[in-house]
């Protein structure tokens, strides 16, 4: 397992299909405010205006990501129109996944940037155009396929800049966030996770928290009760639950 492997077996990242057409003028999207949003521009051009913030425009084919909760607006340039698909996505734990957390409140990218999503489109526009049966949850896998590929390019282009995401993006960095979120049982030290990452214990030390923004005692902190409360959400016995996040014995 890689290290953004063990982060997305924890966040379990959903997207469900929201809306789908031509629009000429103004889309709401402050629906579902407690959920992240996935746009997929076919044809067209298009702003997106958050309530709070700075506007984003597409001029080409693309997608545009919110990954936190945020409403906002979609416009079609005026006296055009936008070809949209649009759904609604969880990164895991609503707006409180570190996936979530470190990405920028929008991120807007033309699909001519991203060659490794254009089998998966490809795909997802034929089954949307289509009838066969299950349809829906096609689309909704085929989405959530999109988000992975999403995240996995925001890895390898070193596009954040702090956050997890960064982390998993620094070669030594990564290494210790895969052994902390597989074993998050374990007793770490920040002599432990140095060794993992194959650094001095200063230097980790001074690297981790300009990468991650926090502190590796804290970041951990946070993954085990993070991690604990999605166990207890699934229904896992308290005793079983601090066992697995590293707060037994």
């Amino acid at each position: 397992m890689d290290s953004l492997d063990a982060l997305l077996a924890y966040a379990r990242p959903s997207a469900r299909m929201s809306f789908s057409g031509t629009v000429c003028g103004l889309l709401d999207q402050d629906h579902d405010i407690d959920l992240g949003h996935l746009h997929l521009l076919r044809a067209g051009r298009m702003t997106v205006q958050p309530n709070v913030g700075d506007p984003v425009h597409l001029a080409e084919p693309g997608l545009v990501l919110l990954p936190r909760p945020l409403a906002h607006t979609l416009s079609a340039d005026i006296g055009g129109s936008m070809a949209l698909l649009c759904a609604t996505i969880d990164l895991g734990h609503r707006g409180g996944s570190p996936i979530a957390m470190a990405l920028p409140a929008i991120v807007a990218l033309p699909f001519a940037t991203l060659p490794s999503l254009h089998p998966a489109l490809e795909l997802l526009f034929s089954e949307f155009n289509g009838t066969a049966s299950g349809r829906q949850a096609a689309l909704d896998r085929l989405l959530e396929y999109i988000l992975i590929l999403l995240l996995r390019h925001q890895v390898e282009a070193g596009s954040s800049t702090t956050g997890v995401l960064a982390g998993l993006g620094d070669r030594r960095l990564a290494r210790s966030l895969r052994a902390l979120h597989e074993q998050p049982q374990r007793a770490w030290t920040l002599q432990a996770l140095a060794e993992e990452a194959g650094m001095s214990r200063a230097r980790f030390a001074e690297r981790f928290p300009q990468v991650l923004g926090v502190t590796p005692m804290a970041y951990l902190a946070a993954w085990r009760l993070n991690l604990a409360k999605d166990l207890l959400l699934r229904g896992r016995p308290v005793k079983a639950v601090a066992a697995e996040a590293g707060y037994s014995g």
